[in-house]
């Protein structure tokens, strides 16, 4: 049950800390993200985004937490931060903090571990670090995203009553294979969250109601696709692109790579997904600052979202930056069936059948389709999602 608190004095309220950009009025607010990324992460996700916003806007802090010796051997994508790990950090305006433990909780998946499981995150949460703690104390808004974080409502509502928070829906917990204690946790803890954004409508069935939940799509930088990017490609080859490692199913260039051995298939930061791929036209490539990517899109003949075929949730459809990115910068993808979803410029194959993925890789080779992407910028997602009052598409 909610504890009985004042009612929070919501982030748009500061009178006198007022100012205005593009006939939008912003208010000043001190805010707290607390998720299993980095801020300073070489991978962007929309936390990112809305961090980087925030921190436009006033004084912001990024609580990374999750990293030890453990997620470390299972290919932690923040392994290159170690070195500054467990120190304040200022990096773009943003106070970084990345916890890093010898150990931390895990899902135990077996039920007759489930007490041990749930000792091991409730110790874990009292050895929540003092300057995690100091910024819960500070913040006028917690931004808690998906994931692991969700074990923090409950302790964040404590340690600061009067702050709103606002949890980012990323992912539906059981898709990405959360804990049952985090789960638990999330049900029992849910009416102290203010704000739930989704960045798609599918993730509503996953709530246990609807009624603080708002629909904010992810946004876009229009100006990374206005400028103009070296081309990093080999001259005289046509080349494609894949970026990142989520539900990666390297299948798809064990197969492509000997349809098309007149096509070069560069794949960025998808880690040990794609270890034993080694045909000569496959060109992996290691994690890259976000920065470096836009070349690559730029230049692409065609991306490639080769997720695997895994009972793929439907929010997917909306949610995956790589398919917008492909869009912004106006190149077909290549994707599976159920990633579709109706839109333009994309050409869909059938996981791990040859004949389609060659039929998608000719189709986005030969498109003559106007592939424009319909987002908004993040100022205006990080207002909806502050004050969707003003935005009535923003109700569901």
């Amino acid at each position: 049950m909610r504890p009985e608190r004042e009612p929070p004095v919501p982030a748009w309220s500061y009178a006198g800390q007022a100012w205005h950009k593009m006939g939008v009025t912003f208010f000043m607010t001190r805010s707290l993200f607390i998720s299993v990324h980095d801020f300073r992460s070489l991978r962007k996700a929309s936390i990112h985004f809305i961090a980087a916003e925030m921190a436009r806007r006033g004084p912001t802090a990024f609580l990374s937490i999750g990293l030890s010796s453990l997620s470390l051997r299972r290919g932690d994508t923040r392994a290159n931060l170690v070195g500054r790990a467990n120190k304040v950090e200022t990096v773009d305006g943003v106070e970084c903090y990345l916890w890093r433990m010898r150990w931390h909780p895990f899902n135990m998946r077996r039920p007759v571990l489930a007490p041990v499981e749930r000792g091991l995150f409730w110790l874990y949460r009292q050895m929540l670090p003092a300057i995690a703690r100091k910024w819960i104390r500070r913040a006028d808004t917690v931004f808690i995203e998906s994931g692991m974080a969700p074990i923090f409502i409950a302790d964040v509502r404590k340690l600061n009553p009067t702050a709103r928070i606002i949890y980012l829906m990323s992912d539906d917990l059981e898709v990405v294979g959360c804990a049952d204690t985090i789960k638990n946790d999330f049900v029992r803890n849910f009416d102290m969250i203010d704000t739930v954004r989704m960045p798609s409508r599918y993730l509503l069935e996953c709530l246990p109601h609807g009624r603080s939940a708002v629909f904010a799509p992810h946004g876009i930088d229009r100006s990374i696709a206005e400028k103009t990017y070296p081309d990093p490609y080999r001259p005289g080859r046509i080349s494609c692109v894949s970026i990142g490692s989520m539900l990666f199913d390297r299948t798809f260039f064990q197969f492509a790579a000997k349809l098309r051995p007149d096509i070069d298939f560069h794949i960025i930061g998808a880690g040990h997904a794609a270890d034993g791929l080694d045909a000569p036209n496959i060109i992996i490539h290691p994690e890259m600052a976000f920065e470096r990517t836009l070349s690559y899109l730029q230049h692409a003949s065609f991306g490639v979202a080769p997720y695997r075929d895994a009972n793929t949730p439907r929010y997917l459809l909306d949610t995956s930056l790589k398919l917008r990115q492909f869009a912004l910068f106006g190149i077909p993808a290549v994707c599976p069936d159920f990633a579709l979803n109706n839109t333009v410029g994309r050409y869909g194959y059938r996981p791990g059948n040859a004949q389609s993925i060659g039929q998608a890789i000719e189709g986005a080779l030969h498109s003559s389709e106007t592939i424009e992407l319909d987002a908004h910028g993040w100022p205006e997602v990080v207002q909806r999602i502050l004050t969707p009052q003003a935005y009535p598409d923003t109700h569901v």
